[in-house]
């Protein structure tokens, strides 16, 4: 697999975009059945450069799946290519100010937040540029034009930032801490995230617990579950297969085959001896 990553150099864009991606599936992955994406609450622009792309249940060439919350299930092939955005976990909003709320865990065509002349350009011009680093530039010059961005609310990102560190902050200090109600802090998330600062602290420990158990071995499942604030490793399984739809014992068993792109192959969860 080829994959490169390019953070945007943009200062507006830097706000709102976590990276721009370049994927292209070899003969050399030999990865059958379909790929599985955890969720992280960010959405994510995806623009074919080739064939239409398997997500889900969906056939796309181009489209937005927005503030992600549960796995996303790709169906990969050889010369695959494509190019992602990764809006931030309020990132989306600013293309065209629609609440978040109302796009959660959607896949959405593009033409929601872009004229179809716009989006045949950006296709067309991808497709046509050889040079990796250049259809980058492209792109995010794309995104940026189309950006509309007066001032991102300083709460959002440090909400955001405070719930992701490992300190352990409540919901009630996280709102006395913005000098605002709870009531204030759910209506912010809702607008710009999509969810409640509850449900997107609870897909912050998901994914803490699954880089986790990448780098920690089989045994340390009751270690994890308690790092994590878990209140038993029941609540633990429970969370994990919500959120990953698969159990941690399952992702253990596949964590060798998981990448910066992808969490682990449907065939080979299919394949495991339980």
């Amino acid at each position: 697999m080829i994959q490169k990553i390019y953070i945007p150099t943009h200062p507006a864009l830097f706000k709102i975009v976590n990276f721009l991606s370049y994927v292209e599936i070899t003969a050399e992955d030999n990865l059958e059945g379909s790929m599985a994406i955890f969720p992280n609450a960010t959405s994510n622009l995806l623009i074919s450069l080739n064939e239409k792309v398997h997500l889900d249940e969906s056939l796309t060439d181009s489209s937005i799946y927005a503030s992600c919350s549960s796995t996303a299930v790709l169906r990969p092939y050889v010369g695959m290519k494509f190019m992602t955005v990764q809006f931030n976990n309020f990132g989306l909003f600013y293309l065209k100010h629609i609440p978040a709320h109302e796009l959660l865990d959607t896949l959405l065509h593009m033409d929601l937040f872009f004229c179809a002349s716009d989006i045949d350009r950006i296709s067309s011009q991808l497709k046509e540029i050889d040079n990796i680093c250049d259809k980058f530039i492209e792109l995010e010059s794309f995104i940026l034009a189309h950006v509309q961005l007066d001032q991102v609310d300083s709460r959002l990102p440090y909400a955001i930032n405070t719930l992701k560190s490992k300190q352990a902050v409540s919901i009630d200090q996280l709102s006395e801490s913005l000098c605002i109600t709870n009531r204030s802090l759910q209506k912010i998330f809702k607008k710009y995230v999509g969810m409640s600062p509850i449900h997107f602290k609870k897909i912050v420990r998901f994914n803490r617990a699954a880089n986790l158990l990448l780098s920690s071995s089989a045994d340390s499942l009751t270690n994890i579950t308690y790092e994590c604030g878990y209140y038993d490793q029941a609540h633990f399984i429970k969370d994990f297969r919500k959120f990953g739809g698969i159990s941690p014992s399952e992702f253990l068993k596949l964590k060798a085959n998981s990448s910066d792109f992808y969490n682990y192959n449907l065939t080979d969860l299919d394949n495991l001896a339980l």
